[in-house]
This record gives structure tokens, C-alpha cells and sequence, in this order.
């Protein structure tokens, strides 16, 4: 049977570690390093010349003010034989992804992408439908072999996470807003992009 000193004794010794646990310099001991989401860093390479923007986008890594780390879903079906239902997994999807783009004076950002997308469906002329108006381009002109690549970096500067997103390609360009109220901003737009799938490194 506890008695009552040894009952003082352990609440004393977990008030005790509950105070060292939730010290503050205890807590920045053990949390150690962290990332922070305004260090990264991307970079856009087109490979297909059909598109007739191949290269790369220079001024991307500079103008892309908000993108984000992809993430995927294994997709599963149910399996009702007996028993309760078991997910079998039968394919891994990728979800599209969004970048923000702060537009230059020339407006070269939102031209690229504009140009982009007319290769992918061909658009009306000015002067009426064309001869490839409404028609879809082949795969390989407009997405095969293009990469965007995103890095996570450290305080030091350094990739901690680099994802490598290939056979990217637009599918989505924003509005861009136009008021007179908006004097002390500057003028964005975003772009989602579709790709097939993506590999990381460390």
C-alpha cells in the first residue's frame, strides 16, 4: 500500500518533469531546426518545341510569389466479399497544383502561359475560325518532357525537399482583377497546372 510520503514524493517528481517538460528552452531543444513555407524556390523547363516557348521561364524563379509542395492519393476500390469492406489500392493520383505569378510591366508572364494554352486547344483567329480552330494538340507538343522543379530550403539557402513535377502543362489561367481602389498592391495572377506525376529527393 502507497503511503502518504511516497504519493508526495512521485507528484512531486511529475510536477517536476512537467515543468522541465514545458520549458521553453527545453521546447527549442528538442523541436530543433525548423522549415519556414517563405524559403523555396522554383524553376520551370519546357522541352517540347511545338509549343514555341521551349527553354526556360527566367523570370519565374523571381515572379512566382505562392506555389505549394504536390501531394498525391492512392486510390482504392472496396472489396465487400465478406466481412467488413477492405480498400484495395489500385493507383496513385496526383492532384493539380496552383501557382501565383506577380506580373511584370510587359505583362511577359501572362503572355507565356496565354501562348502556352493556345498550343495545347487551338484557339479562333481574328479573323474568324481557322483551319485548326477547336482542335486538340498532341501530347507531346505540349506537355511531354517539361519539369517544374520546387525546393524547400533551410536557413542556410539549401534544398531540404526538392520535388520534381514532369509533363506539367497549364490547364487553368485566373482572372486578373482591375480597381481603382487597389493603389498599394501589385498586379498577380495564378495558373494551375496538370502533370503526370512527380519524384522527390532529399
Amino acid at each position: 500500500m502507497t503511503t502518504t510520503s511516497e504519493f508526495v514524493t512521485v507528484t512531486s517528481a511529475i510536477e517536476q518533469i512537467s515543468k522541465d517538460a514545458f520549458k521553453i528552452s527545453k521546447f527549442r531543444e528538442e523541436i530543433g531546426q525548423i522549415l519556414r513555407p517563405n524559403l523555396w524556390i522554383c524553376n520551370l523547363s519546357v522541352a517540347t518545341d511545338e509549343v514555341g516557348i521551349q527553354g526556360q521561364l527566367e523570370t519565374l524563379t523571381f515572379r512566382c510569389e505562392k506555389a505549394e509542395i504536390p501531394g498525391r492519393t492512392v486510390a482504392t476500390i472496396d472489396d465487400t466479399g465478406s466481412g467488413p469492406a477492405l480498400k484495395i489500392p489500385y493507383e496513385i493520383n496526383y492532384s493539380d497544383m496552383e501557382i501565383t505569378i506577380i506580373c511584370s510591366e510587359d505583362m511577359n508572364e501572362r503572355e507565356y502561359f496565354e501562348n502556352w494554352i493556345n498550343k495545347i486547344v487551338y484557339p479562333p483567329t481574328s479573323d474568324g475560325f481557322a483551319k485548326k480552330s477547336g482542335l486538340v494538340n498532341y501530347y507531346s507538343n505540349f506537355a511531354k518532357g517539361n519539369k517544374l522543379t520546387i525546393s524547400q530550403l533551410n536557413d542556410k539557402g539549401a534544398p531540404s525537399f526538392t520535388c520534381i513535377l514532369y509533363d506539367i502543362y497549364p490547364i487553368q489561367i485566373s482572372p486578373m482583377n482591375l480597381s481603382w481602389e487597389e493603389t498599394n498592391t501589385y498586379q498577380r495572377f495564378s495558373v494551375t497546372l496538370n502533370y503526370r506525376y512527380y519524384r522527390h529527393t532529399l
